[in-house]
């Protein structure tokens, strides 16, 4: 408190790589009474400068790798007084010698309802949003988390997601909680991973579905010992079908499970438990559900006035309960409306079946609508993806003279695997309706756009098509 004249509520943001430095910022800076906003590492310095701007950042907290990116904000910070860098693995930097330097701090004693922290969304539509979580939303989705992935002592758990997304971030809560032994990966590499998972004995990890076609698509796959893992949890994205099975082969022994939800969210609102994670016998059918809905959470589908669909009906997802955000930050328009009468209004169109699970048929803004139908991309990349050769694909509207949009596929082919567009379209139209087929198919060498938090950018595709339609 010598070293830094501390007001409660100070925003302290956090630019870094995954590291124990991260559980620190997490705990301590809640612990004086200030907010932590972790920053995606993969943004660019115009929507790092925003953020720090508008979340009235007053220190900020960073990684000695950045300091040549944050020597580039010189002159356009509004609020930043100060920034501590560190160094993992050294005693001399900044940030230490602040913490020998200053002394202990009580226990500012933050309630329930007081912001811990300020989640930037990926601003895949615009501006990035603040999310503000309180105490209770992080703590209530740790407990929730501890519940559902069965999480004890005993267990060894892979940080491996990045920690400034709301799904691995938040794990930084479950985890201390639980007890668990901790292992941080600093950024995904799948040959990092399985030396990891091999070395600590690891028995359980987050991945998002992009992580997990690489790693099981990898040759050094066989390579190493993963006989201790248990258990893999995925969330953040649409998983396709085909990639899913791929890994439920290739990984016999190890239990898949799914979290569906949002940084809005805190983040899960519905899981899907390793037993529906077969590919044969009774619950076989349940692999295409994102689960039921967590321990606290509400979760209904409604049409475009809120009214609650009856069963089968396709509307948008609407949770409520207590893992449900404050509101965003400095945007009373946007809360109103996303969170209307309590209930977070999710952008994602599903349904529900007669047993309570929950389908995901589309973000709702990545509904292709041509000729005035829909067509739900993710029905579409899941039928591209049973292709062998396929490595990666996406797919969205472009712009069309007569049905207003087209589906179009982009396709990245596997390492060696020969594949051209008609490839592609034939066996969409042996298997899809012909409203449904990709109009035209773009196949790729490159890797697809990928986001900080492993999101393939849809957004960063598309943008070619609608900048000039006419072209």
């Amino acid at each position: 408190r010598a070293a830094i004249p501390w007001r409660p509520d100070d925003r302290v943001a956090i630019l870094s790589h995954n590291g124990p430095e991260y559980f620190e910022f997490s705990y301590g800076v809640p612990w004086a009474g200030g907010v932590i906003v972790p920053l995606n590492n993969k943004l660019s310095t115009g929507d790092l400068v925003y953020i720090l701007n508008h979340s009235g950042t007053r220190f900020l907290l960073a990684d000695e790798d950045f300091r040549e990116l944050i020597d580039g904000f010189s002159g356009r910070l509004e609020s930043v007084e100060k920034t501590f860098y560190f160094a993992p693995g050294r005693d001399d930097s900044a940030y230490e010698n602040l913490i020998a330097s200053s002394p202990l701090l009580d226990d500012q004693l933050r309630g329930y309802e007081d912001m811990a922290g300020i989640f930037y969304t990926s601003g895949t539509t615009g501006r990035p949003k603040g999310v503000m979580l309180s105490h209770r939303n992080l703590l209530w989705n740790a407990m929730s988390g501890i519940i559902n992935y069965g999480l004890s002592e005993a267990t060894v758990y892979l940080h491996a997601t990045p920690l400034f997304h709301a799904a691995g971030g938040s794990r930084v809560f479950t985890m201390v909680t639980a007890g668990v032994t901790n292992i941080i990966l600093p950024r995904f590499d799948v040959h990092a991973l399985l030396a990891a998972i091999e070395r600590h004995r690891v028995t359980s990890l987050l991945l998002v579905p992009t992580m997990i076609n690489r790693l099981v698509n990898d040759p050094a796959l066989g390579d190493y010992d993963l006989s201790s893992l248990r258990t893999i949890a995925y969330g953040a994205s649409p998983m396709p079908q085909s990639v899913l099975a791929d890994a439920l082969q290739k990984l016999p022994g190890v239990g898949f499970c799914q979290a569906y939800g949002m940084t809005e969210l805190s983040p899960a609102a519905t899981f899907l438990d390793t037993r529906y994670h077969v590919l044969d016998g009774p619950d076989a059918g349940r692999l295409r559900s994102c689960g039921r809905a967590v321990w606290g959470a509400d979760v209904r589908i409604v049409n475009e006035q809120d009214r609650p669909l009856p069963t089968g009906e396709v509307g948008e997802i609407a949770v409520r309960g207590p893992m449900v955000m404050q509101g965003y930050w400095r945007d009373p328009e946007a809360t109103a409306k996303a969170v209307r009468d309590g209930w977070m209004h999710t952008g994602d169109a599903g349904y529900r079946d007669s047993d309570g699970f929950f389908y995901i048929v589309d973000r709702i803004k990545d509904m292709v609508i041509t000729g005035g139908v829909n067509v739900a991309s993710v029905a579409v990349e899941d039928c591209i993806h049973q292709l062998e050769a396929v490595g990666e694909c996406a797919v969205f509207g472009i712009p069309h003279p007569d049905w207003v949009e087209a589906v179009h596929a982009v396709v990245v082919p596997r390492a060696g695997a020969a594949l051209t567009a008609a490839d592609v379209i034939t066996h969409c139209r042996a298997r899809l309706a012909a409203y449904q087929c990709p109009r035209s198919v773009e196949i790729r060498t490159q890797p697809l756009p990928i986001s900080g938090t492993g999101k393939i950018m849809k957004n960063e595709l598309r943008k070619p098509f609608w900048q000039h339609p006419g072209a």
